[in-house]
């Protein structure tokens, strides 16, 4: 014999566990894509699929965006909302990256690859006869971020107009940003 508080205990039960199973939104507040920082902190995040990503630097930050006027504040309670996932890499093909413990030059390529520029000559084939004026040092902490791949031998085994294309961090990163669902 079925009782009514008995059908709405199970009820309450189904939907707590499917409720569960729906992907984690911390804030439908900032949608993904968002840029965020706290009134408290100058560090600016990329919010995607609920999570937020930090620039290590400057130079990162406006290897992507021209200037900050599109960053939005938050609360520092809703900023801690979204859990720290990991750090924005160099937009590819926009700067060429080192760091101070290796002279090794890389072009940068999406995902976070690296490619050992293997000459002066091939440096200067993809940026300028100025191209070691596009070097910028990453610190030894966040060279981590990234993978060193292949090196380059010729000009064939880079394509900065290619690299340069990518337009979106949430592609670079690889996010996966389930449909964000209307309330």
């Amino acid at each position: 014999m079925l009782h009514m508080p008995n059908i709405s205990f199970r009820l309450l039960a189904v939907a707590a566990v499917l409720a569960c199973m729906l992907p984690f939104s911390a804030s439908a507040a900032v949608p993904t894509g968002t840029l965020v920082k706290s009134a408290e902190t100058s560090s600016v995040y990329y919010v995607a699929a609920g999570k937020r990503y930090a620039f290590p630097n400057e130079k990162i930050f406006f290897s992507w965006y021209p200037d900050f006027s599109t960053v939005v504040t938050i609360s520092p309670e809703e900023l801690a909302s979204y859990p720290l996932s990991g750090n924005v890499t160099y937009k590819p093909g926009v700067r060429l990256v080192k760091i101070t413990t290796d002279p090794k030059v890389y072009a940068v390529s999406r995902y976070g690859f690296l490619h050992w520029v293997t000459s002066e000559a091939l440096a200067r084939t993809f940026y300028g006869e100025t191209w070691n004026m596009s070097v910028d040092d990453v610190p030894d902490t966040f060279f981590t971020n990234y993978q060193v791949k292949e090196p380059i031998l010729t000009a064939a085994d880079y394509d900065r107009t290619m690299e340069s294309a990518i337009g979106s961090i949430i592609l670079n990163l690889g996010i996966v940003v389930p449909l964000e669902r209307a309330e």
